[in-house]
């Protein structure tokens, strides 16, 4: 029972430890979930049914009820992140940990150099993905000229302008 227990102090350690290092992302992109489907369709049905010359001021004030929404998702979904950690966690590594492998993972997390590759993270990432967006810009700007097209086409076919002037500005 000893070595149970040990284990579970274990588990709840790292559990600890993983709510530290990813709570903050884990409620970001969770509201950001919740938040987007909301945005997305109160932009279309904004741009399909409020006059042009109303909509910045119909948008301010939406985007005024949507921060509310946005914020109180937020508190609602961090409280949860950290009420909810150990409970998740703490069974699965117990289930899929050894106790050595628990103590490495941790004495690996609590290292200067774990501290270190946190801090670079945000650096390395954009490092990576910037020269991923470089090696197929040429390759994504195509496919999306190739959509352009034929959305333009099957707009127009509707009965639509076709002329594409909605098309998002090349970045």
């Amino acid at each position: 029972m000893a070595q149970n227990d040990a284990k579970k102090a274990l588990a709840t350690k790292l559990a600890q430890l993983q709510l530290k290092t990813d709570g903050a992302t884990m409620a970001d992109q969770l509201t950001g979930s919740a938040v987007q489907p909301i945005v997305a369709g109160w932009s279309q049905r904004l741009d399909e049914t409020v006059p042009p010359a109303r909509q910045k001021d119909v948008r301010d004030k939406l985007d005024v009820e949507l921060k509310k929404f946005a914020d109180n998702t937020h508190k609602a979904v961090e409280a949860q992140v950290g009420k909810s950690a150990e409970a998740a966690l703490v069974p699965i590594f117990m289930e899929k940990l050894s106790e050595d492998e628990m103590k490495t993972i941790i004495a690996y997390m609590e290292s200067p150099a774990s501290a270190k590759l946190q801090a670079l993270g945000a650096d390395a990432t954009d490092a990576w993905a910037k020269r991923i967006i470089e090696a197929t810009r040429s390759q994504v700007e195509a496919g999306a000229k190739t959509f352009e097209s034929a959305a333009n086409r099957i707009v127009g076919a509707a009965g639509g302008s076709g002329s594409g002037g909605n098309s998002p500005a090349k970045k």
